[in-house]
């Protein structure tokens, strides 16, 4: 059964692309009336808009689909692939942008009807605003990198647009022509940058990448709340990674080892409590490798009347965003 967060980003991506071709035909219109360098740019960044959101739109339906036996974490990990495709496509579209205004600095062209191009180029950046904001919004809210994707590319053109804007009143002030190729370029460069930054991204979710903020919030999440839990003795080798809307954790627990299987599983079942609450969602796996302490662990457990101690807690360690992903500093025996 499709969930509300699936209705609702098919929603937005349809809207996206039923926008992107009336932004397409409307921008084309400006183009023949104008001959605007400037908004023949604006017009091929709809065409990039119309292609990356297509491809965005089979992205989000595959990325909803169930883990099965091919794709046993599920189809999420998609959603990189097309905002990597999205900034590709940007990238393309800049170097077009670039490549034509250079055209028209060697060869100028005419540019005419610049009152009514401006006024199509305004109406179309204000509605590509609000879609872009619009999309941004419904991405956070669905934690659809996909959407979020889309808003960006989107703002992207209403810069563009404005872009646009400003080189046809300049022309239709100074009657200085050279402001059209100029300003294209500018633009350009603009959306150039947007790309590669959509590429950076989408190269990072899919080799791993950590995100500080993400294993802080886990830090501070498992910090705050060990003095309710004892037997929590330390933390370490935190890992996760990220499919859709999915966060996969895995880390190591010392807990004593002469707890029962069914006392370290209520363990197990109160950490991976904080997990979710650290991530604010509820689409976490975590894996939780169980360590049993040894003596080596006595300094820094706070388990109160412990049969085993072989010495007093002298030190407190903080969990921190550092701490947490790396070995610990004393000698603990863990299974390979």
């Amino acid at each position: 059964m499709e969930t509300k967060e699936i209705t609702l980003k098919k929603k937005a991506a349809s809207i996206s692309l039923i926008i992107g071709f009336l932004m397409f035909f409307g921008k084309i219109g400006a183009y023949y009336l104008t001959g605007s360098a400037a908004v023949l740019s604006d017009a091929l960044e709809s065409v990039v808009h119309i292609i990356a959101t297509s491809f965005a739109f089979y992205s989000l339906i595959l990325s909803t689909k169930p883990p099965d036996k091919e794709h046993p974490y599920g189809h999420g990990k998609i959603e990189f692939f097309s905002a990597g495709f999205e900034g590709a496509m940007i990238i393309v579209a800049a170097f077009s942008i670039i490549a034509y205004a250079i055209r028209d600095i060697v060869y100028p062209r005419e540019i005419s009807s610049l009152d009514t191009g401006a006024v199509i180029i305004t109406a179309a950046s204000v509605v590509n605003l609000l879609l872009g904001l619009y999309l941004i919004r419904t991405g956070k809210k669905t934690k659809s990198i996909i959407l979020i994707a889309d808003g960006k590319h989107v703002m992207t053109d209403s810069i563009t647009s404005f872009g646009a804007v400003a080189a046809l009143v300049l022309v239709l002030i100074t009657d200085i022509k050279l402001f059209d190729p100029i300003v294209a370029i500018i633009l350009g460069l603009n959306i150039l940058w947007t790309g590669k930054h959509l590429v950076r991204e989408s190269i990072g979710g899919l080799m791993n990448e950590n995100d500080d903020k993400i294993i802080s919030a886990i830090a501070e999440e498992l910090e705050d709340d060990r003095k309710n839990y004892p037997d929590w003795i330390d933390v370490h080798r935190l890992r996760y990674w990220k499919s859709g809307d999915k966060y996969m954790v895995d880390f190591h627990l010392i807990v004593p080892y002469y707890k029962s299987v069914k006392e370290s599983h209520v363990t197990v079942d109160a950490v991976e409590r904080e997990v979710i609450n650290a991530l604010g969602t509820k689409q976490v796996e975590s894996l939780i490798h169980l360590d049993p302490c040894n003596p080596n662990c006595c300094h820094i457990c706070s388990m109160p009347e412990c049969p085993v101690r072989a010495e007093a807690k002298t030190t407190t360690i903080v969990w921190d965003s550092k701490k947490i992903v790396l070995m610990p500093s004393y000698d603990i025996d863990e299974a390979e």
